[in-house]
């Protein structure tokens, strides 16, 4: 707790509403971007038409879309007059949410991806030439930045016979919701790439499920009022409710905000969608250099399939083409972005040398004390900006910048910032072979961009490392499968190029959201719950070779995609996934006692196995397989910040390399029940015990998984299936770690605009200068206060922002805290409806935080500051 002393000369005022139960005010955390005066206002079940009323007659309140589909409730405008509190106080109202600001889930891609290999490691050729699956019969609606529906791949043409766009409506206009426009054309790209990956028709890129019938939501403009071409809550769920209304049976989201909890009105609206019958398919995000606890909304939604990212297995790029005495001709990837200001392009030979800083180092963060004047320089990526090294190199006189790679696999697309020397990435391995060659001899490159090669990913096949991480605040795993996303060719703009190479869990779920297509077809009947188990449980898990075990299932889900093998299977298990967000600290008793051992922290679950062949009887049985234990936090308790770009920092990993370990720092399961036969068109029980990995110190907390693998064999077959169910759990006590940065970071701190420690907080108030308590969010909470204590010891008022429900995690790769402003005015309910100016005296300023799991009632469950 922290003293603060300051004398505000105001009045005491209370505003009152009506005398019926009010709503709460939901805020996010100051670093989460929202919509200026923007709200959805959420009714209870119950609510009636006066209550909506009452609300569109407030004063300076425009209804922007009313909803009555897949959310209860309307979205507003409102005047600067105008306070969430003032909508909150009305009968019916649930809750007032601001509305927060929806982003595409896309990354620069590095290469332009070849499709041929990638089809076939999805099944999709397999189902293709085996099945004759091509999604037709089958509505399929995207939600995106709209399509150019006349690319000649996509059909070249809207709403015609035989077109397949026959549904679809743009919301949002190029530049302003008021101004839609007739049809849903693209003028970003990503929703043509998006819909180029599900059902594009062409001889450069093949979907996923070329003949279904398509509906395009345009959410995204070219630019908007915040500065980039964004989305938000509101027209997110008016999409979603449109696409209901056309009837569509699978819907596509890459979108989302970072971090959130299932409540929010975005997962809310998507879990409706999916009780109303519609397969909802979304990205789980992009923030995997953040750690832990990034799954996207809407994508954490009940019933959501989320899905998760891995890199393409070959490319076809432009290349650098290197001539060494020893080695002959070389040709090294290089990273090309048709846009780059910083275009390599050397078509006659020039000298290639290693720069060798004044302070001893080879990343180029120093002036050179090589000669690098006429030629190009080869640095390592790491220690300061890509553009901080394109700056120093062209100062020194090189004609170009090769940055080589800190970690293995294939580089990111870099940013040189506004230098104009041309500049490029290649990768470790390349690198170091350079730097090598370059020690003992004179090397000369050409670069041109019209001269493309195909590559092998070095990569591939791996989770791709921007793939966000669950699991949700209530320990889900947070990501349900994954699918080829990193680097792949599909349509584009067609006056830009028509095609292009683009990255992200953006191009994961479309390709998810074609694969249920085809099950659909294949299926008709199916339910969406019955989609999304039968596609975990036919995926393939991940092998990590940096470990030598699965990647986490709380990135990875239950593994790639295999379309093949789920429009082909017979057997469902349910529950899909285990979260094991209730685990028993203690001895286990009778014989599993003596397969387990003795103390140890664990869980049993018991899974349905349906045999859905009503005509033959199936044998099953199981094995195990432990994934990578990962945790966010440094020993210190801060956490780690993986933000690629300056930093060779990783997600912490056990274990660090594929060397043995002890067996007891890794997740085991046990049962006694695995192997059975199970009879046509009958259920089977099978009950695991899993226990935690006790050899990993639980101070460090990990968050442990891995694979029950079962092996299916039908009566008179010699041919076996495999099913997977992922687990995931943390080591240790989920609700007794601390939600809050620990004090070594320096918050919580009270600050000024400029976010400069503010020492003398009496003296800011008295001289009305603006003043915040800002503190960062290591973990996510059910519930955290700001709120004033007088001397005396007694409760004077939740700060504005001080009463937050569904807390998000603060995420370091945005650089940014969450603030509570102190400005004279405090509420004196949890709802925030009754506003006092806070009576001149001293006070005290508490910061409370729930834990996770625990209860609001109990104060020991609250960490205090």
């Amino acid at each position: 707790m922290c003293m603060l002393a300051a004398v505000i000369a105001l009045a005491f005022v209370f505003v009152r509403f009506a005398t019926v139960e009010a709503g709460q005010v939901r805020s996010y955390s100051s670093n989460v971007p929202v919509r200026r005066s923007s709200y959805l206002v959420e009714f209870h079940d119950d609510a009636h038409d006066g209550h909506y009323h009452a609300v569109r007659s407030h004063g300076g309140v425009t209804v922007d879309h009313h909803y009555d589909g897949v959310f209860r409730g309307m979205a507003v405008s409102t005047s600067a007059s105008v306070n969430p509190e003032h909508l909150a106080g009305y009968g019916g109202v649930k809750h007032v949410w601001p509305n927060r600001i929806h982003r595409l889930s896309t990354r620069a891609s590095k290469f332009n991806a070849t499709s041929q290999v990638l089809h076939e490691k999805t099944g999709l050729i397999q189902t293709v030439n085996e099945l004759g699956l091509n999604g037709s019969g089958v509505k399929i609606g995207v939600i995106d930045s709209g399509v150019d529906y006349m690319h000649p791949d996509l059909g070249g043409c809207w709403k015609t016979e035989g077109c397949p766009w026959q549904y679809g409506v743009d919301l949002v206009g190029d530049h302003s919701t008021a101004n839609p426009n007739p049809t849903p054309m693209d003028c970003i790209g990503h929703g043509t790439h998006v819909s180029g990956i599900i059902m594009a028709s062409g001889t450069q890129v093949r979907g996923v499920a070329p003949k279904a019938t398509m509906g395009m939501y345009r959410v995204f403009p070219c630019s908007d009022s915040e500065g980039g071409a964004n989305s938000d809550d509101s027209v997110v769920i008016k999409a979603m409710e449109l696409a209901l209304k056309d009837g569509m049976d699978v819907v596509s989201m890459s979108l989302g905000t970072t971090g959130e909890w299932a409540e929010s009105p975005s997962a809310v609206a998507a879990a409706n969608l999916v009780a109303k019958g519609v397969i909802v398919v979304a990205a789980s995000g992009n923030d995997g250099e953040s750690g832990l606890l990034t799954s996207n909304s809407p994508a954490i939604g009940k019933g959501v399939i989320s899905v998760g990212s891995v890199n393409n297995w070959s490319y076809k790029a432009p290349y650098i083409e290197v001539n060494s005495q020893s080695a002959g001709t070389l040709r090294v990837l290089k990273v090309y972005n048709p846009t780059d200001l910083n275009n390599f392009v050397f078509e006659a030979p020039i000298p290639l040398v290693v720069s060798n800083d004044v302070a001893g180092s080879n990343e180029g963060c120093n002036p050179p004390r090589t000669d690098i004047s006429g030629k190009i320089a080869l640095v390592k990526r790491g220690s300061c900006t890509f553009g901080a090294k394109a700056a120093i190199a062209q100062e020194a006189g090189a004609k170009g910048l090769l940055v080589y790679d800190f970690k293995a696999g294939a580089p990111e697309t870099p940013s040189f910032g506004n230098n104009t020397i041309p500049a490029t990435m290649i990768s470790l391995t390349d690198g170091n072979m350079l730097a090598a060659l370059a020690a003992k001899e004179t090397l000369t490159l050409t670069s041109t961009n019209d001269k493309l090669a195909t590559f092998e990913m070095e990569d591939g096949g791996r989770v791709t490392g921007f793939s966000s991480y669950g699991p949700t605040p209530e320990l889900d795993l947070g990501v349900d499968i994954s699918a080829p996303g990193g680097s792949i060719w599909s349509t584009y703009l067609r006056n830009n190029g028509s095609y292009a190479s683009m990255s992200g869990t953006s191009m994961a779920a479309p390709y998810v959201a074609g694969a249920v297509a085809l099950i659909k077809q294949a299926n008709p009947g199916l339910l969406p719950e019955q989609v999304r188990n039968i596609l975990s449980a036919t995926a393939k898990p991940v092998a990590d070779p940096q470990t030598g075990l699965k990647y986490t299932p709380f990135q990875s889900g239950s593994g790639l995609i295999n379309i093949y093998d789920a429009a082909k299977s017979r057997a469902t298990i349910d529950p899909p996934t285990l979260a094991l967000n209730d685990t028993v600290f203690g001895p286990f008793t009778g014989v599993i006692h003596r397969l387990a051992g003795d103390n140890v922290r664990w869980a049993s679950r018991t899974l349905k196995i349906k045999n859905t062949d009503t005509t033959r009887g199936m044998w099953i049985s199981m094995d195990h397989a432990a994934a990578d234990s990962v945790t966010m936090f440094n020993q210190n308790g801060t956490v780690v910040d993986a933000t690629y770009g300056t930093s060779n920092k990783t997600i912490p990993t056990w274990p660090a390399n594929t060397k043995p370990v002890a067996g007891n720092t890794l997740p085991k399961v046990t049962s006694l029940d695995s192997n059975q036969y199970i009879g046509p068109g009958l259920t089977g029980l099978v009950t695991v015990f899993i226990t935690a990995p006790s050899g990993l110190n639980e101070a460090d907390r990990w968050f442990y998984g891995g694979y029950l693998n079962f092996t299916m064999r039908w009566d008179g077959e010699s041919t076996q299936s495999s099913y997977v169910v992922p687990y995931g759990g943390y080591n240790g006590d989920y609700s007794k770690i601390n939600v809050l940065a620990p004090a070594s970071t320096g918050l919580p701190a009270f600050v000024d605009d400029g976010g400069n420690v503010v020492s003398d907080v009496s003296a800011a108030l008295a001289a009305k200068n603006d003043t915040y308590l800002a503190y960062f969010m290591n973990m996510p909470s059910r519930l955290v206060t700001v709120s004033l204590v007088d001397a005396a010891g007694r409760f004077a008022g939740y700060l504005p922002r001080g009463y937050n429900a569904n807390a998000v995690r603060t995420l370091p790769a945005y650089y940014s805290y969450t603030t509570a402003a102190l400005n004279g005015t405090a509420y004196m309910d949890k709802d925030l409806t009754k506003e006092t100016t806070v009576a001149p005296g001293k006070y005290h300023v508490r910061l409370s935080a729930l834990r996770l799991f625990g209860n609001p009632k109990k104060s020991s469950d609250f960490e205090v500051w």
